[in-house]
């Protein structure tokens, strides 16, 4: 008699778990745009325009030893304009700048252009600079983290 009282409760939530539709989690899963490529990475702003941009927190460890690097993350911005999710796909020095850039680009807001109404989600990279100095001269950051590089 115990055991089904404790049956009962679990195979309703079973139940009501089983019955909630994919569909619009799998709808939206197809319209999400990838611009997150080299080739496509400049159209994003063609989609959403950035309104609110919080610069990342130095971690103060990296600045006492004057550390500089980078952090480049794939995001999915939905159609809310918010980041959701996120994925390092580099950094330098490795882990040391993650946490804080990935934690930046949360409170990040976007607003869809007029070309972009229906406010389509869009998978798209971002690039984030952390450097001691204006103009770093360090040969290991400008290897990993420059402009031009490979």
């Amino acid at each position: 008699m115990k055991a089904l009282y404790l049956l009962l409760p679990l195979s309703m939530i079973l139940t009501a778990c089983s019955s909630t539709s994919d569909k619009q989690v799998s709808d939206e899963m197809l319209s999400i745009i990838d611009l997150s490529s080299p080739e496509l990475r400049s159209k994003a702003g063609e989609y959403w325009d950035v309104v609110k941009r919080v610069e990342p927190r130095y971690p103060i460890e990296a600045a006492k030893r004057s550390i500089s690097g980078c952090v480049e993350l794939a995001t999915l911005i939905n159609s809310q304009g918010e980041a959701q999710g996120y994925k390092v796909i580099s950094s330098y020095p490795e882990g040391v700048f993650d946490n804080n850039a990935a934690a930046a680009v949360g409170l990040w807001r976007w607003k869809a252009t007029t070309e972009n109404m229906s406010k389509q989600s869009i998978l798209t990279y971002l690039k984030m600079d952390f450097m001691v100095s204006p103009k770093p001269t360090d040969a290991e950051y400008l290897a990993h983290c420059s402009k031009d590089k490979a």
